[in-house]
């Protein structure tokens, strides 16, 4: 029985696998891939170096997965930098298993490894190039690897694997903070609570702290060295001159288009130079109570929705919180030394999923790094749970008992056989897979301005500088040179007396042309410039502002010739 179960959980991540792939096989579609971890690498590759771009503030975030999106993308084949991405869930997945196969057996570290690599989260991202899978890689790999240090009586080279992968960790993004912060103090909590007082001193700790973050920051260290150079911060842009967070401290003005869906949205726009929390811009754009703000944490493992802002930007499964409950319920067999490691796993998650609920505005892919502990957890939990049914005296009793468990986990595990179902009608690989449907039409699809962009490169001078108004940073599939920055265009109406002037203001920014997303711009001129703009803007527009091409939305102007 046990062997069959064993076999039917691996056809289960072999099927996963091959679903996932097949999902990744279309090219890159998704925000965050298309304004930063595809774009910089390939304006990177176009420049022949790496170069600051003062217009995009993610240009100055740690880029060790980014830069390896060159390769494929020097080959010209941007969908296996998604096979790259989803490598490193099943790396994750890996370390999971190997962990509790040696731990619990074989059996539970391939249940864990099919609920992470299963969680909803890590299914979509599974299908992007981003960087999120390769921080949750890290990070388990530096968490295990320190666990490993403690059961291994804190043999130095343990804790230089565990520093190595989190600078790894550091390097990849900025999240990487908090497992480096979360791991120092592991690190001085084993170290000085559970070392016998006689075998330890305070040069020790010292040194073993020295090491570890030495080697961490030491592996980190390019890209603090880079952002200095560039900006004086070497963690830019996390904190300002005067040490303040800027993730915690965000005008109205980038959060008023989080949510389409929320009728909040557009009337705080209004308010866009008021400075809010987080945790107030959810009560005022969501209309959540105090109690519905305390309870994130936890409903992020019940109401999670992809694109849903009020609802954390993606998924995970009740399970990862549930089975972990069933730990307290406590297993004679369980060693100390695993206890303790029990205890580290709770401490990293819990702690990392705080963290973030008090830093920013919560979206699930942020606490991914905590999803790996979690899934061993749950492993731990439901071999607890599966070993209640034992205790019943009567054998009726116990069969029941424990098809009732099998068929609530199992019932609780088709939460993400129907949330894999449901990404197959959303990305609707199979047509593009099959030859049915080309790139730039798959694509067009998705990403509407790509018809734009294509004009552009087919009929714009090679040294054309865009200015993009409401594009979201997406610029991945220009070929021509683009810059964003509304405050550009809004400057150039409001300092000129006329529409010539408006023009003679972006020629000497440099740039030759605009492209716009009509309805966003739309709404941006009503809600910022008084009427005398608006004209001025509009005789802009009608005699200095040539149409060149529209379509779906988009428009793209040369600027400074007569209408």
């Amino acid at each position: 029985m046990k062997k069959r179960l064993e076999f039917a959980l691996i056809v289960f991540i072999l099927l996963l696998a091959a679903s996932v792939l097949t999902l990744s096989s279309v090219p890159p579609v998704s925000r965050d891939a298309l304004t930063h971890h595809l774009a910089l690498p390939k304006l990177y590759l176009a420049n022949g170096s790496v170069f600051e771009l003062p217009d995009r503030v993610f240009s100055y975030y740690p880029m060790n997965l980014d830069l390896m999106y060159l390769l494929p993308l020097y080959l010209g084949n941007d969908i296996i930098a998604k096979y790259m991405h989803f490598f490193f869930a099943l790396m994750t997945a890996f370390l999971v298993f190997h962990f509790l196969k040696k731990k619990i057996g074989s059996g539970f570290g391939l249940f864990g490894a099919l609920l992470f690599l299963s969680t909803p989260v890590v299914i979509k991202l599974s299908t992007t190039a981003y960087v999120d899978l390769g921080l949750a890689f890290f990070s388990t790999a530096a968490l295990l690897s320190l666990l490993k240090w403690r059961e291994q009586n804190f043999k130095r080279r343990y804790l230089i694997v565990a520093s190595i992968w989190c600078g790894l960790a550091l390097g990849t993004k900025y999240h990487g903070l908090i497992v480096f912060f979360i791991l120092t103090i592991l690190l001085l909590l084993f170290f000085t609570r559970i070392t016998k007082p006689e075998k330890r001193s305070t040069n020790q700790v010292l040194n073993y702290l020295i090491t570890f973050a030495g080697v961490a920051l030491i592996i980190f260290s390019p890209w603090m060295i880079r952002n200095v150079i560039w900006t004086n911060n070497p963690i830019y842009p996390l904190f300002s001159s005067t040490f303040r967070p800027v993730l915690n401290d965000k005008s109205l003005a980038l959060k008023t288009i989080a949510d389409p869906g929320t009728n909040k949205a557009h009337g705080l726009q209004k308010r866009a130079t008021l400075k809010l929390n987080h945790f107030s811009y959810r009560a005022i754009a969501f209309e959540e109570s105090g109690l519905d703000i305390i309870l994130v944490p936890l409903r992020i493992f019940f109401q999670g929705r992809d694109g849903k802002p009020k609802y954390f930007d993606g998924a995970l499964n009740p399970l990862l919180l549930l089975l972990p409950l069933f730990i307290l319920a406590g297993n004679r067999d369980d060693s100390k030394s695993l206890k303790i490691e029990i205890t580290a796993l709770f401490a990293f998650a819990g702690l990392f999923i705080m963290i973030i609920f008090f830093a920013v505005d919560m979206r699930v892919r942020y606490v991914l790094p905590a999803v790996p502990p979690l899934a061993i957890l749950a492993s731990y939990g439901l071999r607890n749970l599966l070993a209640m049914p034992a205790r019943i005296p009567t054998k009726h009793g116990q069969n029941a008992t424990l098809g009732l468990i099998c068929l609530l986990v199992a019932g609780l595990f088709m939460q993400n056989g129907r949330y894999l179902v449901g990404l197959f009608k959303i990305i609707r690989p199979l047509p593009y897979i099959s030859g049915h449907i080309e790139r730039d039409a798959y694509i067009e699809q998705f990403r509407p301005a790509i018809t734009v962009h294509r004009y552009a490169g087919q009929h714009l001078k090679k040294d054309a500088k865009i200015l993009g108004l409401f594009l979201g940073y997406r610029s991945y599939y220009s070929d021509r040179d683009l810059v964003f920055g509304n405050p550009i265009f809004k400057n150039a109406v409001k300092q000129s007396e006329n529409a010539g002037q408006i023009a003679r203001y972006l020629q000497s920014q440099g740039l030759t042309h605009l492209l716009i997303r009509y309805d966003l711009y739309d709404r941006w001129i009503n809600d910022n410039f008084t009427d005398t703009e608006k004209e001025r803007g509009r005789l802009f527009f009608s005699g200095f502002a040539t149409r060149l091409f529209t379509e779906r939305g988009y428009g793209l102007y040369a600027i400074g010739t007569a209408g």
